[in-house]
């Protein structure tokens, strides 16, 4: 868990879990020519969640939240761009991902460092 967003970023519990297999088949058929935005995944998945009548409420995060599992897993090569989630087996565009994250993880290690200079 990652301290200030504990409930984010703690390991999925069941009920998520549950809802990777379903996340992953609707991935599936998304390319870069066809991806698909965040509120759409969201608004997909609350109508599955209430047609099963399953309490759960599905959010952004916790897409992300989702999205880092099946990533880490290495379950499926998902890709997430301004346009929205695909999945590809282009290599280009899977190590250009990775330099993507890896570019993310480092300014919030810059800004963490900047933090350290009040203390």
């Amino acid at each position: 868990m990652i301290k200030n967003f504990e409930e984010h970023t703690a390991e999925l519990n069941e009920l998520e879990l549950l809802l990777i297999p379903n996340l992953i088949n609707g991935f599936k058929n998304k390319t870069k020519q066809n991806p698909i935005k965040a509120p759409d995944i969201v608004k997909a998945m609350n109508v599955f969640l209430s047609n099963k009548k399953m309490k759960l409420k599905f959010t952004e995060p916790k897409l992300r939240k989702c999205v880092n599992h099946i990533r880490k897993n290495g379950l499926i090569p998902l890709i997430a761009t301004s346009n929205g989630y695909y999945v590809t087996n282009d290599k280009d565009e899977i190590l250009a991902q990775i330099e993507s994250l890896t570019q993310r993880a480092n300014s919030m290690l810059a800004g963490a460092s900047g933090l350290n200079k009040f203390l």
